[in-house]
């Protein structure tokens, strides 16, 4: 892939969150452990764009990788997340996964993947009933389920987090769910 295609491809979604609350946020960004499952993953491409960067990763880059976390205070941080000034050093190449928040792709209860939003997020926690939000939702869904970016999570099934009960769960997405199949291991007893 053409590494400045990955711009392009990322260029329909909006940044549903103001700004000015990101920039007072203490939510994202910022994980309980250095091993979180909540981190950032990062595709072979997206890494690549970030140029000689691997001891931030993982895992080998060829095939992406979550973020290796930094500690800070009482628990970590993105190594890209300047805890002063509350920006990311790398905001235009930013991951997709960063890209969807408060978005989350997830498995739910019966192994299918769906599009969720975070409640952990300050502006949903205000908003989340909002009938814009459900706009934004089909918005992210279709953006995800394009044919642009579909193969990059058939490519990438990592960038699919486990359930999370703190996620609310606002559409199935068929068309991922029938390419990367069911996860029966994520079913709830």
């Amino acid at each position: 892939m053409k590494q400045d295609s990955l711009v392009e491809k990322y260029r329909p979604l909006k940044q549903i969150v103001p700004s000015s609350l990101c920039l007072t946020c203490d939510v994202c960004c910022r994980f309980p452990e250095e091993t979180s499952f909540l981190a950032p993953f990062f595709t072979q491409d997206e890494i690549a764009r970030l140029g000689p960067e691997q001891a931030r990763f993982f895992y080998s880059p060829a095939a992406g990788s979550k973020i290796k976390l930094q500690h800070h205070g009482e628990g970590c941080i993105c190594p890209y997340f300047d805890p002063q000034t509350q920006y990311c050093k790398i905001y235009g190449e930013r991951p997709l996964d960063c890209r969807i928040y408060p978005f989350a792709i997830l498995r739910d209860p019966e192994g299918g993947v769906v599009l969720g939003i975070d409640t952990k997020c300050p502006f949903i926690q205000m908003h989340a009933a909002d009938p814009e939000m459900k706009v934004d939702a089909e918005e992210v869904a279709a953006f995800l389920e394009s044919a642009s970016i579909l193969p990059i999570l058939a490519t990438h099934p990592a960038l699919i987090g486990p359930y999370q009960d703190d996620v609310i769960i606002v559409r199935p997405l068929e068309r991922i769910t029938e390419a990367v199949g069911r996860d029966h291991s994520s079913i709830q007893p």
